[in-house]
């Protein structure tokens, strides 16, 4: 003890043991059991050992049995103020939702002496402590509850501290009511409210920043900045698009700012966290922007944060950033290089999943199966395709077990994203039989999310797993029971169509596009004529919203459904007349495609071949309304003489 500094504490312990052996009153005992708690959490402050908490809340607790409600009041509120302090730091190491609640019941209890009015000064300062507690049990649960008792704590301490008389005071507690929103934030289930908080959280960050100068409260400026990084960021994540890349460049600038105190040699793990706020940051420009400068920056600050996190010292936390790192990937593939950065996406989950595990980490192990999902399932575009599906269905089924309880929206999400892996699975498999499976199960999937996504509360996500329902019914029609599995792929689009007419134009006219495809589908079956009338209207209606200047290649595409539709109700009615419209739209659609493919040859895109491949099928189609144009032409002319005699 002696080289480490504790020699008074030492002394002090046993001077206090000392006087506990003399004759005394029941009031002068515990009173030496209340300095005995003191001595020992002062001791735990330096050496952040269990024990010595243990034995302050001990003592603490045999000075109570004296100090009573009615007999001692004021000595007791003390008491119970020292112990909210000694099971507050308890919570650090061992027990911390129950450390945590001791520790605010204690504080409340205290709050009945220590009244504002009476005792501003200790009134504020057990308000910001109650803060801190309430805003970490909102990380354990009930997050939405305790995280507005951390608030409704924080701004009780503001009540005492003003700007002008006690402007350190006030600059921690506009932290702590900024850090309080912040945690609100992310709990808020609706993107209004978490605006909301985000941006008091950012005012009061700001508040704080009058104070926090970096020349005299360098560590709190970097602490507030830090914060305020994380804080634009969780906005652009909630906020109007137009706004998202301004809150982005806040971030980095936020982090930048903190990094000016933040070094790696002076403070390696505070820099590190910051340095992965930065990529984050960057890597939320980098989706906005579809820029890979920013995803290169990204990597370079993760990679920066991952020096100092080696993985025997910091396992969370390398493999936290290692999740970071696959991220970064991910959105790189989507610019340049697909195959190797989804590789090394799924490479950069591997290493976190060798630390994460599904008991003890569920949520980051989620993550990172959701890295390797997205990886495999988009690399199977490029690759290996039957088996890249496979591997994402692996790693989405592992990741819907850890959502399993206690999640339900993520649950859901999960849920639409195995439809999706079934459907890209159905498409690899040889026998009718596998198909028609991998559909089933992709129909169930997207029936699980919709029994979470209910239309009132979430309609989009809701219209979005009823288009996956309807893509998977609409290939099981294609194997088995094709009226039956157009009708309901249909009725699923429907519910789409509705939900997105009000107010997102590009969604509704894709799903009108897609129910025209399944009315085209469903009239080779039965009711040719209505069913091919359904299809053009929806066809007719896509075709509004997506312009040929605006979008041509869209607009193209639904053209020659038109087409298609067109030719199909030729068989039953006004053949010539509807043979002709198809041929009007299969020449617009080549002509358009015919464009495109240019322009994309201009620029070296791969995609140009496919632009060619459609105008080839275009003139294929238009040589066989030639053809049916012919033989009716023909056909007439060889009545016309019959009809004359």
């Amino acid at each position: 003890m002696k080289e480490d500094g504790f020699e008074e504490y030492e002394k002090a312990l046993k001077t206090c043991e000392r006087m506990l052996a003399f004759e005394m009153d029941i009031a002068q005992e515990s009173n030496i059991f209340r300095k005995i708690g003191d001595i020992y959490l002062e001791i735990f402050k330096k050496s952040n050992d269990l024990q010595s908490c243990e034995h302050a809340i001990q003592a603490y607790q045999r000075s109570l049995a004296v100090y009573t409600q009615e007999s001692y009041p004021h000595h007791r509120a003390r008491v119970m103020r020292s112990l909210g302090f000694a099971y507050a730091a308890r919570s650090d190491l061992f027990d911390q939702g129950e450390s945590l609640k001791q520790a605010i019941n204690f504080w409340e209890e205290s709050l009945a002496i220590y009244s504002r009015l009476n005792y501003p000064g200790d009134y504020a300062i057990l308000q910001d402590e109650l803060s801190v507690a309430y805003r970490k049990l909102a990380e354990l649960g009930d997050g939405v509850n305790n995280s507005k008792m951390a608030i409704d704590a924080a701004k009780n301490a503001l009540l005492i501290y003003s700007l002008k008389d006690h402007p350190q005071e006030f600059a921690r507690g506009k932290t702590n009511l900024g850090s309080a929103y912040l945690t609100l934030a992310q709990f808020a289930d609706e993107p209004e409210d978490r605006m909301d908080s985000c941006m008091q959280a950012i005012a009061s960050y700001q508040d704080a920043l009058q104070v926090y100068d970096p020349g005299r409260f360098p560590d709190e400026f970097a602490l507030v900045k830090n914060n305020l990084a994380i804080a634009y960021l969780s906005l652009a994540g909630a906020g109007d698009e137009r706004d998202k890349t301004e809150c982005c460049r806040q971030s980095i600038q936020s982090c930048r700012d903190a990094l000016l105190i933040r070094t790696r040699e002076n403070q390696p793990l505070a820099y590190a966290s910051s340095q992965n706020n930065l990529g984050n940051a960057f890597l939320t420009l980098a989706e906005e922007e579809a820029s890979p400068e920013n995803c290169e920056l990204a990597l370079e600050a993760f990679r920066n944060a991952l020096d100092l996190y080696p993985r025997e010292q910091h396992p969370t936390l390398y493999a936290a950033t290692q999740n970071c790192i696959g991220n970064a990937h991910l959105a790189l593939a989507q610019i340049q290089n697909p195959a190797e950065n989804f590789l090394k996406a799924i490479g950069a989950a591997r290493k976190a999943l060798e630390i994460f595990n599904r008991e003890s980490n569920p949520e980051e192990y989620a993550e990172s199966q959701g890295i390797l999902w997205l990886g495999y399932l988009t690399l199977a575009d490029i690759e290996y395709r039957a088996e890249n599906c496979l591997l994402a269905l692996e790693a989405c089924q592992e990741r819907l077990i850890a959502f399993s309880q206690g999640k339900p929206l993520q649950y859901a999400s999960c849920q639409k994203d195995l439809a999706i892996t079934y459907s890209m699975l159905a498409d690899t498999e040889v026998s009718v039989e596998a198909k028609a499976e991998d559909c089933r199960k992709g129909a169930e999937a997207a029936l699980e999310a919709l029994s979470i996504y209910n239309e009132s509360d979430h309609p989009i996500e809701h219209a979005e797993a009823q288009l996956l329902l309807w893509a998977a019914y609409s290939a099981l029609a294609e194997v088995e029971e094709k009226e039956e599995n157009c009708r309901k792929a249909i009725d699923a689009c429907q519910a789409a169509v509705r939900i997105y007419e009000a107010s997102h134009p590009t969604e509704h006219a894709d799903a009108l596009k897609s129910l025209g495809y399944s009315f085209i589908t469903l009239a080779e079956v039965t009711d040719k004529a209505e069913n091919c009338r359904r299809a053009i209207e929806a066809c007719s209606a896509s075709l509004e919203h997506y312009q040929k200047d605006e979008a041509p290649r869209e607009h193209a595409e639904i053209l020659r459904d038109l087409a298609f539709a067109y030719v199909t109700i030729s068989e039953v009615e006004d053949r010539e007349e509807w043979v002709k419209r198809a041929l009007r739209a299969y020449k617009k659609a080549s002509r358009i495609f015919e464009g495109v493919a240019q322009e994309l040859e201009a620029e070296r895109d791969p995609e140009a071949a496919e632009m060619r491949n459609d105008v080839q099928r275009c003139r294929r189609s238009m040589q066989s309304c030639k053809g049916i144009l012919k033989a009716s032409r023909k056909r007439r002319s060889e009545v016309q003489p019959l009809e004359s005699r």
